[in-house]
């Protein structure tokens, strides 16, 4: 009588990048080999950092930042792709995704530091010099040109999605179509199956005590991404506002706790689950409508009831690699939950 077979168990590589930790998950019955292709497709996450970093001078972007308001900057296909597909969910979500609000960011002390009240005045400035309608693409000579001297790129809102769809293209180069691969564990890319055969499971927490489950997620080739504020604040007339900028109007969002979009591939996932937490739960969920295979869930807190009494210990849960959030805002009490599910079975 033989024994059943064991499952294959999964080998962890590691990168930091993108201000985050990376990490990859590859089952295999060969570590050596395993680990190899981990790490094969975490330096192509590191390649992207270097080209995409709005903070390195010498990369695309930073060089797009520098020259494009004065020049026409030729830049490889592939970014160049990038840039139209950026420009493409600008469109569909009516301007709530904008990678080109880097001067709105300035304004309001994001881009480097943690927040500062910007004045009518700068915010009418920084407008001026946003918008991806000005941001002129040539396709036939892959050419970029900004129609605005102080306009600046971003990219922070769709860079770890991007560079976990590269990566995944890396591990099914090599072999590997089950795996796991996530950028700061707020945004997850989920290959094949586990081990065992089932889809890989994600709980979604409270992002006010990182504890309490809220919603279970069963991904097979999809992505997973969570936005929030998660404690980043600025005041404004003594109102404190969160740190995700509506590129519309300028102004911080007094959006929701946590928006965790599911889709198809991690570049939508990251850039819509900023747009959502932009656009709120009635816009989110006309466009799920129009994308049947988009999925959100969006934490709001319900100021109509009583609150209920936090963790006096403030406690954080030890998720994992299972968790997309890991963030605090430390609240010293907790209101009721309102949980809006858009596109769940």
């Amino acid at each position: 009588m033989t024994s059943p077979q064991s499952p294959p168990l999964l080998y962890r590589s590691s990168i930091e990048a993108m201000g985050c930790l990376f990490e990859c998950f590859v089952p295999g019955a060969d570590a050596v080999e395993a680990l190899a292709i981990g790490h094969e497709a975490l330096d192509e996450v590191a390649r992207l950092d270097a080209q995409l970093s709005h903070y390195r001078q010498d990369s695309d972007i930073g060089r797009l930042n520098l020259y494009a308001a004065t020049d026409w900057v030729r830049v490889e296909p592939e970014l160049f792709a990038l840039l139209q597909r950026c420009a493409a969910l600008t469109k569909a979500t009516g301007g709530a995704f904008d990678i080109s609000a880097g001067a709105l960011l300035k304004a309001w002390g994001f881009h480097h530091g943690s927040g500062r009240a910007a004045s009518e005045a700068e915010v009418r400035t920084a407008l001026e010099h946003s918008g991806m309608r000005r941001v002129l693409l040539d396709p036939d000579q892959h050419l970029v040109h900004f129609g605005a001297s102080e306009l600046t790129l971003n990219l922070g809102a769709i860079g770890k999605g991007y560079a976990l769809d590269r990566a995944a293209e890396v591990l099914r180069f090599y072999g590997p179509t089950d795996g796991v691969i996530h950028g700061g564990r707020s945004t997850i890319l989920a290959l094949g199956l586990t081990p065992l055969g089932e889809p890989w499971e994600f709980v979604l927490r409270d992002p006010r005590d990182r504890r309490t489950p809220i919603e279970t997620v069963r991904l097979r080739d999809a992505a997973l991404s969570t936005s929030g504020s998660y404690g980043q604040f600025v005041e404004v007339d003594g109102v404190k506002c969160g740190h995700v900028l509506d590129p519309r109007t300028g102004y911080p969002v007094q959006g929701p706790l946590s928006v965790s979009v599911i889709a198809p591939n991690a570049t939508d996932a990251d850039a819509l689950s900023t747009a959502f937490y932009v656009m709120g739960v009635e816009q989110a969920a006309e466009y799920c409508a129009s994308r049947p295979d988009i999925a959100a869930v969006i934490l709001e807190e319900d100021s109509s009831s009583p609150s209920a009494i936090a963790d006096p210990e403030g406690r954080a849960a030890a998720t994992g690699a299972s968790s997309p959030a890991d963030y605090s805002v430390g609240v010293p009490s907790l209101q009721p939950l309102r949980v809006t599910r858009i596109g769940l079975p």
